[in-house]
């Protein structure tokens, strides 16, 4: 049988070219070119799919993905859509959604991503079937029942006896509820339709043992010899229990990694463009700042426009930190010195003002080792806890950092289990309430927020130092309590040492001295961006729009160094433009200069001899420095 799909997008050019694709692989396709016109169609036809854009005339997309979500819940949600943005992604997941995919897309993506998600839906349906297929199994085959009248024991089964422990002997005669179930556990489960059976209840037997577990009961009104009396059947639903607990965790685990998935396609997929977007925000201002007077009157104005562009791109490094297999730069970091430029930062201070009468204290060990670490990562995470901490305790709270070292000899069982190891410790304790035993084991999932969105959080913050740890090779501690909160970031010590400050060129001393640079970019903005820059900082700038033009330029002219960005569209990517140069100019120096490139890429380039990498949207700082450390 053909799966059924009901395709809504306002565009008919874009639903005739994909119906004939998805019923070429079996599927029945509607279409529907309206919000309400789709609404019909659902009215009529139970759907196994729905590919909706949001951009719809009449109806809000999402408006229609809460309806679907909550009449058809075994409907595959997938969002098809041009106008991708950070807050409709995140307001399509939380709504339910299965996947989001951004137009233009590969169609074999789409039919690879459809047919998951009908499949997913499908073993739900079945999981669910199973397990009321199991539950009328288990009560016809190994259910103790007994008989009683008044409450006094008439006649048992084998599995009664074997399930308490009691042989007939001790049980036939007595007020048999009072010996087997601690009567104030007896609740009702939900009411019964047939009027002879009573229940069913759910409360806590005993056995002869003293051992507690969670039972079922089920009563009826029988004649039994001649006489009414009651048969009951119980239950024990400990393995059900148990076994519910551990397919619901997994369900949840299962959502949260689809979840992930679809975010970290979503935050790389847009990373590259949006980068490259917040370099001008960035650079011109920044370029503005250098040739205005120190008393020009919208100095501040520009000032905030730059820093709002560098607070943009940290959302969107923030969501790449959710993508495992991103680079980030690692270097040879201690932490106390993290804390200390912390407690001395602007974002410490905007702290205090938020929370006036809040103490923020540090308690760093003076021994303390190394660690090799991406710092903006985990800056970002010791910020995040602070937030989170300073946001509990409220005002008049206090907030302690503290740094240390510990070797575990073997594995210990926290909040994860840590492995043994020798580690240096990043704890955040706060005087707050605590968090609620319900919350705990939920606080790093994405999303899982009580914040309001858009004004203290997205629900990433502590998703963030998850992802950070964990990709530092490192575990992480909670402990919490009514008098208030605990994390624990461990992290492997390095024997390596951190490198010397004094040998990195400030902006004074490393500017060019009329060096030829080839800049490669598909953007043509960039291109511009990166000539204004190098052209400022006194070098000779040469640009091409891609990998073949910068083999063909390179084959007649010669350069000192060469900008190469990684992700180019259409032509070759940076890695392979650097290797087909190196084939005629074995000795060129190169810097890889990218909105987004994966660890694999820049493993690879490492590989091939580039030794730096700068990351869009970058400052004239930033290249001023990496450029003269490569050209010297």
């Amino acid at each position: 049988m053909a799966y059924s799909v009901l395709l809504i997008d306002d565009e008919p050019n874009f639903c005739t070219s994909l119906k004939p694709l998805l019923e070429a692989d079996g599927y029945a396709v509607t279409i529907s070119h309206t919000g309400r016109e789709s609404l019909f169609h659902l009215e009529s036809t139970l759907f196994d799919a729905v590919l909706l854009d949001l951009g719809l005339p009449d109806i809000s997309g999402l408006s229609l993905v809460d309806t679907l979500r909550k009449k058809y819940p075994d409907t595959v949600v997938i969002i098809l859509t041009g106008c991708a943005t950070i807050e409709n992604a995140v307001e399509a997941l939380r709504g339910g959604v299965y996947d989001y995919l951004k137009k233009p897309f590969d169609p074999e993506r789409l039919v690879n991503v459809l047919a998951r998600g009908i499949e997913y839906k499908a073993l739900k349906r079945k999981l669910s079937n199973s397990e009321k297929r199991f539950r009328q199994l288990s009560r016809a085959t190994w259910e103790g029942i007994i008989i009683y009248d008044k409450g006094a024991l008439l006649q048992a089964n084998t599995q009664l006896y074997e399930m308490f422990g009691y042989t007939e002997e001790e049980l036939v005669g007595t007020q048999i509820f009072d010996i087997l179930l601690d009567r104030t556990t007896i609740k009702a489960m939900h009411l019964q339709s047939d009027p002879e059976t009573i229940g069913p209840f759910e409360a806590t037997a005993q056995r002869k043992d003293g051992s507690r577990f969670p039972v079922e009961i089920r009563v009826k009104r029988i004649d039994y010899s001649g006489r009414s009396a009651e048969v009951a059947a119980i239950r024990d639903v400990t393995s059900n229990r148990i076994s519910l607990e551990k397919q619901l965790a997994l369900q949840q685990k299962l959502a949260d990694a689809r979840r992930m998935e679809a975010l970290g396609l979503m935050a790389a997929s847009v990373a590259h463009d949006l980068n490259n977007i917040m370099a001008g925000i960035i650079t011109y201002p920044e370029l503005l700042l250098l040739d205005l007077p120190k008393n020009f009157k919208y100095r501040k104005e520009i000032t905030m426009i730059r820093d709002a562009g560098k607070r943009a791109a940290a959302v969107v490094n923030d969501l790449l930190t959710l993508t495992r297999g991103v680079n980030s730069k690692r270097e040879v970091q201690n932490l106390n010195d993290l804390v200390r430029n912390y407690i001395n930062s602007v974002e410490c201070r905007e702290l205090y003002s938020r929370y006036p009468g809040i103490t923020i204290t540090s308690t760093t060990d003076p021994e303390l080792a190394n660690i090799s670490c991406s710092t903006v990562h985990v800056t970002k995470s010791l910020v995040n806890l602070v937030n989170n901490a300073a946001e509990a305790a409220k005002e008049g709270g206090s907030i302690v950092i503290t740094t240390g070292n510990r070797l575990l000899t073997k594995a210990v069982s926290r909040y994860e289990t840590i492995e043994p190891g020798e580690y240096t410790f990043l704890k955040v304790h706060d005087n707050g309430p605590g968090i609620a035993a319900d919350d705990l084991p939920h606080i790093f999932d994405p999303f899982y927020s009580k914040k309001v969105l858009g004004r203290s959080g997205t629900g990433l913050g502590l998703t963030v130092v998850w992802n950070t740890v964990h990709d530092h090779g490192g575990f992480l501690d909670v402990q919490s309590r009514d008098n208030g909160t605990s994390f624990t970031l461990y992290f492997p010590v390095t024997q390596e040492q951190p490198a010397d400050s004094r040998l990195i060129p400030s902006l004074l001393t490393c500017k060019g001295q009329g060096e030829r640079i080839l800049v490669v970019d598909d953007q043509k903005n960039q291109r511009e961006i990166a000539r204004s820059l190098l052209t400022r900082l006194g070098y000779q700038v040469h640009t091409v729009a891609g990998g073949e033009e910068a083999i063909e330029f390179i084959k007649h002219h010669r350069v000192d160094l060469i900008l190469l960005d990684m992700v180019m569209d259409p032509g070759i990517n940076g890695c392979e433009t650097y290797q087909r140069i190196i084939e005629h100019r074995p000795d060129q120096k190169a810097i890889i200069i990218s909105g987004y490139s994966s660890s694999d890429d820049i493993e690879l380039a490492r590989k091939l001899g580039i030794h730096h990498f700068i990351k869009k949207p970058y400052t004239l700082n930033d290249l001023s420095q990496v450029l003269r450390l490569e050209i010297s």
